[in-house]
């Protein structure tokens, strides 16, 4: 009685979430070396308000990588339900699936 009690209170035990994001697959255009990074939308996505108060999202990421020491800039832009808008790279190269 009691555990179901607690079940009730509680819930039934952990959940697990999937954090929403995506892979973002670079290549340096210097080396060559190729880098697979996991986005998480939830967490590395900044907000942004323009004057009516609309929400739209950005991510700017600098990545470098371990032999030459290239520094790779990648700019994304996502409107209000974090839907890519646009994207753009600096010294490297986006990897398509």
């Amino acid at each position: 009685m009691l555990k179901r009690l607690a079940k009730k209170l509680f819930g039934g035990g952990p959940s697990v979430q999937r954090p929403e994001g995506f892979f973002l697959n670079v290549r340096c255009k210097a080396c060559g070396e190729e880098f697979n990074l996991f986005i998480n939308k939830s967490t590395e996505l900044a907000q942004n308000f323009d004057e009516q108060g609309t929400v739209t999202y950005s991510l700017n990421k600098e990545i470098i990588g371990g032999g030459c020491r290239n520094w790779i800039y990648v700019k994304m832009e996502f409107d209000g339900a974090k839907n890519l808008v646009s994207r753009e790279i600096k010294n490297g190269e986006f990897i398509e699936d």
